[in-house]
């Protein structure tokens, strides 16, 4: 079972091109893909459903989109009727199996009166292949400051930790005064085996990392399999005046019964769809 995480920075590359086909190629041969910053409906790419373009372009996958940024972009048409369409930014799951459930959060987010910050979140999908149901994230923090980041990571953890406790998407009695909320199916369980991954802008030394390893008890793949390179870069930029974020900032990371299961981990360095390098580690199945 192959894990992929990218950013893929809306689908435009290191040549200013915007081409999904190019995200969709390198991805395409992982059996999790998670994306991070996809658009639907922004003037920057192109005014187009960018998850529903990738579901196109990879009909093989089941798939979930959560967006955090979502504002108004309706407009009216020349009979005067509304079209209703949001502008929408956030993350996407894709997976060979099915995606029982899934859920997303907004991640706390602070205010700064002189730079650009935008609502952030992640999310959480449980997938049920031939053999097993497990828990996947898909992760996105901001890049302002680390206090941000804290709170974030933070709120993640206090999910994290609860969601098997909370069970799935839905969980009890399916029948409600004769209702049924089940829609004649079981209720989704909510595996304690977990695979996180995502753009955490955060390197292995920050204190929003070790939070993930200390206080969620989860391993980087990179540390169980090639130490070494545990901050070998994923941005294909420099430290910029508005982003100052640098190193490896791109992880996946397993819950301990997933630990001993690990086999490889690796870095796309000629992947060229977007500012980040795609991450990826194969677990057994």
């Amino acid at each position: 079972m192959k894990i992929l995480s990218y950013n893929i920075q809306f689908g435009r590359g290191l040549d200013r091109v915007y081409d999904l086909k190019r995200i969709c190629e390198t991805v395409k041969s992982a059996d999790i893909i998670c994306l991070q910053e996809v658009d639907a409906f922004w003037q920057r790419s192109g005014n187009v459903d960018q998850p529903e373009l990738i579901s196109e372009l990879l009909p093989e996958f089941y798939s979930v989109f959560g967006a955090s940024f979502d504002v108004d972009n309706s407009y009216k048409n020349q009979q005067g009727r509304v079209v209703n369409q949001r502008r929408r930014h956030g993350d996407m799951i894709l997976s060979r199996w099915p995606i029982v459930s899934s859920r997303t959060f907004n991640l706390p987010k602070k205010h700064y009166a002189d730079k650009f910050n935008m609502q952030m979140g992640f999310i959480e999908a449980v997938i049920q292949t031939e053999t097993e149901s497990l828990r996947i994230y898909n992760y996105h923090a901001g890049y302002q400051d680390i206090d941000e980041r804290l709170e974030q990571i933070q709120c993640f953890g206090r999910i994290y930790r609860q969601s098997p406790r909370e069970q799935g998407a839905w969980s009890g009695k399916a029948d409600i005064d004769g209702d049924d909320w089940g829609n004649q199916t079981e209720a989704p369980m909510m595996p304690t085996k977990a695979i996180v991954c995502g753009d955490f802008n955060a390197s292995y030394e920050t204190a929003e990392y070790q939070y993930l390893i200390e206080q969620c008890g989860l391993t980087d793949c990179w540390r169980q399999l090639d130490p070494d390179n545990i901050n070998t870069g994923t941005l294909k930029h420099e430290p910029t005046a508005d982003i100052k974020i640098s190193g490896k900032v791109d992880h996946i990371l397993v819950s301990e019964e997933l630990l001993d299961r690990v086999r490889s981990v690796a870095i796309d360095h000629e992947a060229d769809g977007s500012d980040h390098k795609p991450v990826s580690c194969v677990i057994d199945v």
